[in-house]
């Protein structure tokens, strides 16, 4: 590294317009560990997180009257197995639950993983399904903390992880996952596994593919594999996806074909798209709108396209960051694919919004290794202002229900888009210190000059409005 000509490059001029330069001896030396990872402190810190973790994740098991927690979600999915099971429709009819009825939204394949969920006892599986969310939220923050500490054991990984799950089982997407017996964590899992883990008995993008398979939105994660030019895992990513939906559409014809050509194109039956609940930019333009006259959806279009742009344009920052810095951009490049999915689906519940967790945590990581100085207090401010905001999730604070949300005053719109709000300042970081998403980085930044920014967000631009354009034409009016 302190041979890169890299370095040494770089006029005043140039300067000028390019991000701050630090030298290479300034990347931080692995961080010391703590002395309480070793002995019987690590003992008594793991039994504590542990009895803490167990504390949190009962109210999401057992009623106050000794009996199953009821998760709606869970139930919809059990019934929706159950219909396969039994030959029925899955989309023209709807499944009633707790006395209210609700459609299934997932595609046909998510239905026939689902089909055994009616041979258990419904508190029994969801209880199950509880567990093994917690389980995989906490594999999810060992990968991170692996990626982000590579110099520290793998028994350190998981202990930090161990650690941090209570607190990451009341961030308040996790909370809502848990509540209404969701999968986004297990789905996240996937992804995660796909990316970070140093091995898998599967090619690299089956997972991200299984993942969409299941529910569409994973298909951004093959922004990473585009952006690393890793063009057989993109392959991969794309066959397996196709491949898993052919067969469901060979077991389940009449499903398929009612899923891909009707249901797929109908956002009204995922909810409300004005509920505070919603938190992507549609949801946010609806608030804003009049709701006695038709919206147009040009302006999400454009805003989902200046999105797309703006995250493919931080993808590349990190990844050539990375490069440049012999570390990899794995981490940052899933964190902020992530994005796209949040910000550009018609609908993002909260519990969607399960990815802050693993952001808070590398950016916790990130303020901990940056050297002393701008990086370090802008990890530390955005570390926790995301773990504020997931722990408070402030656009439940608001009134809601009802339609009321069209009636929020101006100044409660940062509130009532708290999520939305901390992407865009994700975002913001990143284009500014990719090495931001590279916590083992932070703080070590190669010359990026304005033109070159600008240039690659006029490239994502335009790649993104093609996409957009064929999304269109694929799938109609949205």
């Amino acid at each position: 590294m302190a041979d890169n000509p890299h370095w040494r490059s770089g006029s005043r001029a140039l300067a000028r317009y390019s991000h701050p330069v630090y030298s290479p001896s300034l990347i931080v030396s692995p961080l010391e560990r703590p002395a309480w990872l070793s002995g019987r402190s690590r003992t008594v810190v793991v039994a504590i997180s542990v009895l803490l973790a167990v504390a949190a994740l009962l109210p999401w098991l057992i009623t106050s009257g000794l009996s199953w927690y009821y998760h709606i979600d869970y139930d919809v999915y059990r019934e929706g197995g159950r219909a396969f099971l039994e030959g029925q429709e899955l989309y023209t009819r709807l499944y009633q639950v707790e006395g209210i009825d609700l459609p299934f939204t997932y595609p046909p394949l998510a239905a026939i993983l689902f089909a055994p969920l009616a041979w258990i006892p419904l508190g029994l599986g969801s209880a199950l399904l509880t567990v093994a969310t917690a389980v995989a939220l906490w594999w999810c923050v060992v990968l991170v903390v692996r990626h982000s500490l590579p110099e520290w054991s793998d028994q350190d990984h998981r202990v930090i992880a161990t650690i941090v799950l209570p607190l990451a089982l009341l961030a308040e997407p996790v909370r809502e996952t848990l509540s209404f017996g969701q999968v986004n964590i297990l789905l996240m899992t996937l992804v995660l596994t796909d990316v970070l883990a140093r091995r898998t008995l599967l090619p690299r993008g089956v997972l991200i593919g299984l993942a969409a398979a299941i529910k569409l939105t994973p298909a951004v994660f093959i922004l990473i594999f585009f952006v690393r030019r890793q063009w057989r895992e993109a392959a991969t990513t794309v066959a397996s996806a196709v491949a898993v939906t052919l067969l469901a559409a060979l077991i389940s014809p009449q499903n398929s074909l009612t899923y891909w050509l009707d249901t797929l194109s109908d956002p009204g039956r995922i909810g409300g798209l004005a509920y505070a609940g919603n938190q992507s930019i549609r949801g946010m333009l609806t608030r804003l709108s009049d709701p006695e006259q038709t919206s147009s959806s040009l302006p999400w279009l454009v805003l989902v396209i200046l999105a797309l742009a703006t995250i493919i344009t931080a993808m590349v920052l990190v990844e050539r960051t990375a490069r440049n810095t012999d570390a990899s951009p794995d981490l940052g490049l899933v964190l902020l694919a992530s994005l796209a999915a949040l910000l550009c689906s018609p609908v993002s519940w909260s519990h969607h919004w399960v990815w802050l967790v693993p952001f808070a945590v590398a950016l916790a990581i990130a303020a901990w290794h940056a050297p002393k100085g701008t990086y370090r207090r802008l990890a530390f401010f955005l570390a926790t202002g995301v773990t504020a905001v997931m722990l408070i999730g402030p656009h439940w604070l608001l009134p809601r229900t009802n339609d009321v949300e069209y009636d929020w005053p101006w100044w409660t719109q940062l509130l009532g888009n708290s999520y939305l709000v901390v992407a865009i300042l994700i975002l913001i970081s990143a284009l500014w210190a990719p090495s931001l998403m590279i916590p083992s980085r932070t703080g070590v930044e190669p010359e990026t000059t304005a033109r070159k920014v600008w240039s690659w967000v006029v490239l994502a631009t335009f790649a993104s409005l093609a996409v957009s354009l064929l999304v269109r034409i694929i799938l109609g009016p949205l």
